[in-house]
C-alpha cells in the first residue's frame, strides 16, 4: 500500500472513531500522572491509541521505504555499471568495476577481465551497446570506422585489436595515412607499421621508399623485387641499391633477388661495380656477384673469381660454368632455379 493512501485512510478512520465516541459520550476524562493533570474529551482519548499506532506505523513504513529506495537506487547504478562493463568488453578494452551489490560482483569481475564476442545476428536492447556492436561488426568486415566521431578513439589503446584492424582497414584506401603511420611509428602497433610499409613499397617510387628503408626488413623488399620483375623500374638506380644494402641486412638469397631484379634496369657495368663492392664487404653477396658474371657471360672473370675463392663451393654455379663451356647458348635458369642457388652452396 502506498504510504500516502495509508495515512489518508488512517486519518479518516480516526475521524470516524472520534465522531462515534463523541456521539456515545460527549464528556471529558481526567487523568493525573507523574504530577501532571490532563483533561481531554473521551472521544479524543479513544483516538489517541490509534493516532500513536498511525505515527509509529508511518515511521516504520518510511524507514523501510527509504531503505528499499536506496537499495533499488544502488541496484540501478550497478546495473548501469554492468552495461558499461559489457560495452567496453565488446570493444576489447575491459575496465575495472565499481560494483557495490554483492550478488553482482562476480559477474562484474568476469567482465572486467574479458572481451565479449557477440554471436552473429545478436541484437542488443540497449541503444549504446547496439551501436558499438555495429562498430565492431563493420571493422571486422573490413570497413574503416571513424572512431573519433563515435567519441571512443581516446578511450581505446593503440594495441587494441579493433584499433589495429581499423587502422589496417584505413590503409587499404588511404595512402596518405600510411605516411602518417610511418612518421609516427611509436603511436601504432608493429602490424600496422608493417602494412604501411607494404603499401608504400607496392605503390611508391624509390625516392619515397628511401625515406623509410631503416624501418624495413627483407619481407618489405619482396614488393620492390616483384615490381622490378614485372617491368616497373620503381625509379631504381645505383644509389638506391646502395641504400638498400646499407639499411637492411641481406643474406645470400636476398642478394640474388636484388641482383636478378635490378639488372633489368641497370647496365652491366653499374651492376658489376655495385656487386663487386658488396662481395668485398659481405660474403653473402659472393654468390650474387658470380651469378652476374655468368649472366653477363664474362666467363674469364667468372673463372678467375671461382679460382680465387677455393674455400667457397659455388657447386651449382660451377656446374653451370662447366656446361656453359660446352654449350654456349645455355641459360642458367634452364638448369637451376635462382631461389635454390644458395641452398647448400
Amino acid at each position: 500500500m502506498r504510504i500516502g493512501l495509508y495515512i489518508f485512510s488512517s486519518i479518516v478512520f480516526l475521524i470516524i472513531v472520534s465522531v462515534l465516541a463523541f456521539l456515545v459520550n460527549s464528556g471529558s476524562y481526567h487523568l493525573q500522572t507523574f504530577g501532571i493533570d490532563i483533561t481531554l474529551p473521551v472521544a479524543l482519548w479513544m483516538a489517541l491509541p490509534s493516532l500513536a499506532l498511525l505515527v509509529l506505523s508511518v515511521l516504520h513504513m518510511s524507514y523501510y521505504s527509504a531503505k528499499n529506495f536506496f537499495l533499488l537506487r544502488r541496484w540501478q547504478k550497478d546495473s548501469d555499471t554492468l552495461e558499461d562493463l559489457a560495452y567496453w568488453s565488446i570493444l576489447n578494452e575491459p575496465r575495472e568495476n565499481h560494483i557495490a551489490t554483492d550478488n553482482l560482483k562476480n559477474i562484474a569481475s568476469i567482465l572486467s577481465g574479458s572481451s565479449i564476442v557477440a554471436k552473429e545476428g545478436f541484437e542488443a536492447k540497449s541503444e549504446r551497446v547496439a551501436d558499438v556492436l555495429n562498430v565492431v561488426k563493420s571493422i571486422n568486415s573490413g570497413t574503416y570506422v571513424d572512431l573519433k566521431s563515435k567519441k571512443i578513439s581516446k578511450q581505446l589503446s593503440n594495441m587494441n585489436p579493433l584499433v589495429i584492424k581499423n587502422s589496417i582497414n584505413r590503409l587499404q584506401n588511404d595512402t596518405k595515412f600510411a605516411f602518417d603511420v610511418l612518421t609516427n611509428v611509436g603511436e601504432h602497433d608493429k602490424s600496422v607499421v608493417g602494412e604501411a610499409l607494404n603499401l608504400v613499397t607496392k605503390t611508391q617510387n624509390m625516392q619515397t621508399i628511401k625515406k623509410y628503408l631503416p624501418l624495413m626488413g627483407v619481407a618489405n623488399l619482396e614488393n620492390i623485387f616483384k615490381r622490378l620483375n614485372s617491368g616497373d623500374s620503381v625509379g631504381i638506380n645505383e644509389e638506391y641499391v646502395k641504400d638498400i644494402t646499407g639499411s637492411i641486412t641481406l643474406d645470400c638469397k636476398d642478394y640474388i633477388n636484388l641482383a636478378s631484379s635490378a639488372m633489368k634496369f641497370l647496365d652491366p657495368k653499374t651492376m658489376l661495380s655495385l656487386f663487386r663492392g658488396f662481395e668485398q664487404k659481405d660474403e653473402n653477396a659472393e654468390m650474387a656477384y658470380l651469378y652476374l658474371l655468368l649472366e653477363y657471360e664474362m666467363m674469364d672473370d667468372a673463372k678467375e673469381f671461382i679460382d680465387s675463392n677455393p674455400e667457397n663451393d659455388f657447386k651449382k654455379l660451377k656446374i653451370f660454368f662447366d656446361l656453359k663451356q660446352k654449350q654456349n647458348n645455355l641459360k642458367l635458369q634452364d638448369i637451376v632455379s635462382l631461389n635454390s642457388l644458395c641452398d647448400n652452396a
